[in-house]
């Protein structure tokens, strides 16, 4: 093997400090092995889960890596490297981790890489429309959604310049089209998808949302989102369990570490809701999801919470004794069964003190476990 020039330098230099310790009497002490740090999840089935993290984070870069289980969880091995590390806020990279299958998926915000083989190889792919970044991704059946900017990365929101809504075959990484619907550039975006219908729901900053039906990027149906207090609420989750079943969740009187966190029922597509209030006003309600079996779980930041509604139950639960720190940043929640769901603690990008927790009885315990 030959090696750059750089590297054999950098060997023999090792060398001969190895044999300097040898001679001297003094023992030669293994190096540690970098630990892995998870930072995005996802079960496209029960069996295949994709892990999306970093070793040696925490300096300038964090080179990215993923690693896939193909038994549920039980092991797990690196399958790939995508081209792009894992970025910090605001900068060059990768956050999240989407497969719409067991073989396809993408990994992106910003940048945008796509896989066909199972994270094995991955291809960097040009923003639709000349945009600068990707800020929300949907693989469903019905093909890939993106929200993107042309804000530049690192500039903030550009009150000028609106974001898009892109819509990608399934299983393609060219033939984007333009969806129309209207996202403003200070307005969020989130989607959800059950089977070949799409839903998207834009919200600006406490007002109502606009919630669109999709079918092969064709808006079918319109509706109005409010939550229950409209004056002074924002949503920030959406998701959907089953034909015409979606779940929305709002903040309200929101403050430092506290909100009122409602989920908002819908059986009939989005046009009426009922309203579900979590009891308990610590944390900000971040992110929402929904097992098959109607279980629902809200994740929170500020106060490392997790609230859970059983299926087939009228009640909320929280543990609160799990969790070792508070104030972190728990993100990718996300159900592999009934029963099972994982998310992660803290970002990678930051340092390899990222956790990744499990819960196997539907969120009445959580425990730390490693990829």
């Amino acid at each position: 093997m030959r090696l750059h020039i750089g590297r054999s330098a950098i060997a023999l230099a090792g060398a001969v400090t190895a044999a300097v310790l040898l001679s001297s009497g003094a023992t030669a002490q293994p190096s540690a092995v970098p630990e892995f740090a998870p930072q995005s999840i996802v079960w496209p089935t029960p069996s295949d889960g994709y892990l999306l993290g970093g070793i040696g984070c925490g300096t300038t870069t964090c080179p990215a890596e993923v690693r896939a289980t193909h038994n549920g969880g039980k092991t797990w091995t690196t399958v790939g490297r995508p081209h792009n590390g894992l970025a910090k806020s605001g900068e060059p990279g990768l956050t999240s981790l989407q497969f719409a299958n067991q073989k396809f998926g993408w990994a992106y915000d910003p940048f945008l890489e796509a896989t066909s083989d199972g994270g094995r190889t991955w291809t960097q792919v040009p923003l639709p429309g000349g945009a600068a970044k990707v800020l929300n991704l949907l693989a469903a059946p019905d093909g890939t959604y993106v929200v993107t900017s042309d804000c530049e990365i690192g500039s903030g929101v550009c009150d000028d310049k609106p974001l898009r809504l892109w819509r990608a075959p399934a299983g393609k990484t060219t033939g984007w089209q333009p969806v129309n619907v209207t996202v403003g550039a200070d307005e969020n975006a989130v989607f959800a998808a059950h089977g070949s219908t799409v839903y998207v729901l834009v919200a600006p900053f406490v007002a109502p949302g606009r919630l669109s039906t999709l079918r092969d990027g064709k808006v079918r149906s319109t509706s109005t989102v409010t939550c229950a207090d409209a004056e002074d609420a924002i949503v920030t989750a959406l998701a959907a369990n089953a034909d015409n079943r979606l779940f929305v969740l709002c903040n309200a009187n929101f403050g430092r570490g506290h909100s009122e966190k409602t989920v908002m029922v819908s059986g009939d597509g989005g046009r009426t809701f009922r309203y579900d209030g979590v009891p308990g006003t610590l944390g900000l309600g971040s992110e929402l999801a929904v097992g098959a079996d109607g279980a629902v779980m809200v994740s929170t930041v500020t106060a490392s919470l997790v609230y859970n509604r059983p299926a087939l139950s009228k009640s909320w639960r929280v543990d609160d004794k799990s969790w070792l720190e508070n104030s972190e940043h728990l993100h990718d929640l996300v159900f592999q069964s009934p029963t099972t769901a994982w998310l992660v603690e803290r970002d990678a990008a930051y340092g390899a003190g990222t956790q990744l927790w499990v819960t196997h009885d539907a969120g009445t315990t959580w425990h730390r476990t490693q990829a």
